[in-house]
């Protein structure tokens, strides 16, 4: 979530209402100490409708991460 939250300048609070969820809610999902369960995803993919987040867009913070990853970044 945070890097498509990060990619888009949105704070954790401007998500929250995106997501109809309470901004507490998008930090534990952010760290993981919430699961991302089938619920919090279906609200997450309407946010992205809302934000117009392309699959392209996507896929690009995907290959992203998977980079940092690689390179042993956080």
């Amino acid at each position: 979530i945070k890097p498509v939250r990060m990619a888009r300048n949105k704070t954790q609070a401007q998500l929250g209402e995106l997501m109809n969820v309470d901004t507490s809610t998008i930090g534990k999902l952010e760290r993981g100490e919430l699961k991302f369960s089938p619920f919090y995803e279906s609200k997450f993919k309407e946010a992205l409708k809302r934000l117009r987040v392309s699959s392209i867009e996507l896929s690009s913070i995907r290959e992203i991460i998977m980079m940092k990853q690689k390179r042993g970044y956080k």
